[in-house]
C-alpha cells in the first residue's frame, strides 16, 4: 500500500470511527442519572464520551444493560461508508493539491519589489561601506550611524550582523559581554 493512502486511512479511521458517530447519544447510568455527549471510544472495561463537560471515561460496569448493548451494536464499523469517505477524501486531496501547485506558480510570477541594498559599494573602491544609514532602504528601526553596537538587557553586546542588533540600547565595542554568536 502506498504511504500517502495509508496515512490517508488512518486519518479517517481517527475521524470517523464507526461507533462514534456524529450525533449525541444518551448513556444511563445504573443510578438512574443520564450523561448526554457522542461517544469517542468503547473498550472492554470503559467508554470515553465527548459531552458539555468535557472528555468522561466511563466505567461499563456503571451503565445499564441496554446502554451498554447500544454500544456494542453501535461499536461495529461501517466498511462501505468508511470506503466512500475514503474516496472523498483523495478526491479533496487531489484538488487541494492543484490548488497548492496553481497558488506556487501564481507566486512566482508575481514580481517582488527590487530593494536598495543597506550597504552600497564605494564608487572609488569597490569597498562596501559598514553605515547602516548609506543606503536608502534603511528602516528606521535600524541604531544611528555613529554606534554599530547595541547591548541587550541580558547585558550581552551584539554587532551590527547578528539577528539581535537593535534589541537594546547603543553601546561601545568594550561594553558588556561579547555575544556568542556574532562575537559582539
Amino acid at each position: 500500500m502506498k504511504p500517502y493512502l495509508f496515512h490517508l486511512l488512518v486519518l479517517v479511521l481517527l475521524a470517523f470511527p464507526g461507533f462514534a458517530g456524529q450525533e449525541t447519544m444518551d448513556l444511563l447510568l445504573n443510578d438512574g442519572s443520564k450523561i448526554k455527549g457522542r461517544v469517542m471510544s468503547v473498550t472492554a472495561s470503559e467508554v470515553t464520551v465527548m459531552s458539555d463537560f468535557g472528555v468522561l471515561r466511563l466505567d461499563l460496569q456503571k451503565l445499564t444493560a441496554d446502554t451498554r448493548a447500544k454500544l456494542s451494536e453501535t461499536s461495529k464499523p461501517d466498511s462501505a461508508a468508511l470506503l466512500q469517505r475514503i474516496v472523498e477524501l483523495e478526491a479533496k486531496v487531489s484538488q487541494l493539491q492543484q490548488e497548492n501547485e496553481q497558488l506556487r506558480r501564481g507566486a512566482l510570477a508575481v514580481s517582488t519589489p527590487a530593494r536598495t541594498p543597506a550597504y552600497t559599494p564605494s564608487p572609488a573602491t569597490g569597498i562596501r561601506s559598514l553605515s547602516p544609514g548609506s543606503g536608502s532602504g534603511a528602516s528606521s528601526s535600524e541604531a544611528p550611524a555613529a554606534s554599530r553596537w547595541t547591548i541587550s538587557s541580558t547585558g550581552k553586546r551584539h554587532n551590527s550582523g547578528c539577528r539581535y542588533y537593535g534589541s537594546g540600547r547603543s553601546c561601545g565595542p568594550g561594553d558588556g559581554v561579547a555575544c556568542k554568536i556574532c562575537g559582539g
